[in-house]
């Protein structure tokens, strides 16, 4: 090894014959400043660890904004100095889809692009790989080796890596395994070169088909296993997914909700933090005025935006998500999709549907982007008027379960009963309404694994980040709103006005205005407001399906409108409170 040092530099520089750059990740680092940087780019198919690969250079699970001009979520960090970006799951640069064209055009500013593989589905992956090829210099990461290695079909990578002329990384990424290698590949990138080879698409496929053949010896690919049945056979699926789903609500709604949450909410913050907050407030701030209100009235903020936001929101919608990337990691939502698409059929959609439709219980916004797995228009036009009018989301979920759970069973299993029947209910009548036919289900299942708790850790602590970063601001707007149309006297006008509704159609009090209105803003805020009140049992139960089948937020407004239009918004909005109030008004005339 040779050491050299630059004049003007306060540290030496480590030079390796290798070519190595001398990061911080490989022997010979050095603080001098890095060469010019380099755009690199994660690209493969859906499911084969780009986020995770992803995560390991970047040192974060993500950071997640949307692609300029579209609503399709791209992640991007930075690995010593040099921008990494990843991109959506696809299965060719053909510009068939949405997220094709997106890939396509993030890929075109690349400078190295690291495509990564299923070593259990090579003959699948190697035809994007050869398209990758002739767009920038490549390195190829073949994840998932423990699987292969497990299943007795082990590729000849380093055959593989001369036939195809570019650097081959085996790895397991999710145990780290191969990441080392992948850090000294990219060191030495000045040594990689594009491999400029034209061909059609008839002769990509037919040249992955031959890669495969002689680097796998003719081994056959995964086939379903005897769990695959088990989970995807129609009684054996549904009790599993019943089971499944049952258990997700007992921990929501029994164990975070009970135990939890009232140790967030009713210990830590209504007698450790909230009380000595308060008066130090109240000594600052004269007491009756606006600002006193604002600050510390019942839907002040430090009440209502830092009491529930935290203490209640907060460990509702991480548990959700910590629950939610348990399902998605261990391969079982395709299954469930492939399970259930005989069901959703009669809705116009496939078992696809089930995916923005689990992740709506998490977040209708996210879901409304997630639609975008659906492969028609009509799909995703129906999909989203379903979330909207018939989804709760994870944070209103979890206050919805505190506030059944004391009233008993038999309201519990009435509230589900409703939601599903209204849910099927629109569905059927859309599927006759919106002209045309929904396609077939494709969807290739990944493997069951064991999830990991670092990846399933850090999946849920960004999400639910994200959330508080977007949900609190929010929260604050609406409780400052509430606050200053009650001190002037709007809200009692409101309130007069509107009270053949309240209090005629819906038998409930004036006083439920006020958290519909939070409601339009978030519909977490609008259950949490109802929570606030104390309702007798009929009148919550009304109040709670009114409230769930309510217009949508206005993040999921923004959304829908940006990827269909003011029309389908409007029409969103419309159908979601038209249906709301039909349903509540009947409740109540029954109940």
């Amino acid at each position: 090894m040779l050491r050299k040092t630059g004049k003007g530099t306060s540290n030496n520089r480590s030079l390796r014959s290798d070519g190595c750059s001398g990061c911080r990740d490989c022997p010979g680092y050095s603080n001098l400043p890095p060469k010019e940087a380099k755009k690199i780019v994660l690209a493969g198919n859906p499911n084969v660890g780009k986020s995770v690969v992803f995560s390991y250079l970047t040192g974060r699970y993500a950071e997640v904004s949307n692609y300029p001009g579209t609503t399709v979520e791209i992640s991007r960090g930075e690995w010593r100095g040099n921008p990494v970006s990843d991109t959506p799951g696809i299965y060719g640069l053909t510009r068939g889809n949405d997220e094709e064209r997106l890939a396509e055009e993030i890929i075109e500013q690349a400078d190295i692009i690291v495509n990564v593989v299923d070593a259990t589905r090579l003959r699948r992956d190697l035809f994007l790989t050869l398209q990758l090829q002739e767009r920038a210099p490549l390195v190829l990461v073949v994840n998932m080796m423990d699987e292969a290695r497990r299943r007795h079909q082990v590729p000849d990578l380093r055959f593989l890596a001369s036939l195809l002329g570019v650097p081959v990384v085996p790895a397991a990424a999710i145990q780290g395994e191969g990441m080392d290698q992948l850090i000294q590949v990219l060191c030495r990138q000045d040594q990689l070169a594009p491999q400029s080879r034209p061909a059609t698409r008839d002769d990509h496929r037919s040249r992955a088909n031959t890669l495969y053949e002689q680097v796998t010896a003719g081994d056959r690919e995964m086939s379903l296993t005897p769990l695959d049945r088990w989970l995807t056979r129609p009684l054996t699926g549904i009790i599993t997914g019943i089971a499944v789903l049952a258990l997700i609500w007992w921990v929501i709604g029994s164990l975070v909700a009970d135990k939890v949450v009232g140790f967030s909410e009713g210990i830590v913050m209504n007698q450790w933090l909230l009380p000595p907050l308060t008066k130090a407030f109240s000594m600052i701030i004269p007491g009756g005025g606006l600002l006193d209100q604002i600050v510390l009235g019942d839907f002040g903020l430090l009440t209502m935006v830092l009491g529930y936001g935290l203490g209640l929101l907060l460990p509702l919608v991480l548990s959700f998500y910590l629950l939610l990337a348990l399902l998605e990691d261990s391969g079982y939502m395709p299954r469930l999709a492939v399970l259930l698409d005989n069901t959703f059929r009669p809705l116009g959609l496939n078992g696809k549907a089930v995916i923005p439709l689990i992740l709506g219980f998490g977040c209708v916004t996210m879901a409304l982007i997630s639609t975008r797995v659906l492969s028609s228009r009509r799909e995703r036009v129906l999909m989203a008027f379903l979330l909207g009018i018939a989804v709760p989301c994870s944070a209103q979920t979890g206050i919805i379960a505190i506030m059944l759970v004391p009233m008993g069973l038999g309201w519990l299993a009435l509230y589900a009963f409703m939601l599903v029947s209204v849910f099927l209910l629109a569905g059927m009548v859309l599927n006759k309404l919106l002209p045309g036919r929904s396609p077939g289900l494709f969807l290739e299942l990944p493997p069951v694994r064991l999830p990991r708790l670092k990846n399933i850790g850090r999946k849920a602590v960004a999400k639910s980040w994200a959330f508080l970063k977007d949900a609190l601001p929010l929260f604050a707007l609406g409780s400052v709103l509430i606050t200053v149309l009650d001190y002037w006297g709007i809200l009692a006008s409101l309130e007069s006005w509107l009270a053949p509704l309240t209090t005629g159609w819906l038998g409930l009090p004036r006083q439920v205005l006020g958290a519909f209105i939070m409601g339009m803003i978030r519909r977490d805020f609008g259950a949490a407001g109802l929570h606030a009140l104390a309702l007798p049992n009929a009148q919550c139960f009304v109040a709670l399906i009114t409230m769930t089948l309510f217009v949508p937020c206005v993040a999921a407004l923004l959304v829908i409108i940006k990827e269909h239009g003011w029309p389908t918004g409007l029409a969103v909005w419309v159908t979601s409170l038209a249906s709301a109030l039909l349903v509540g008004g009947v409740l109540a005339a029954l109940l």
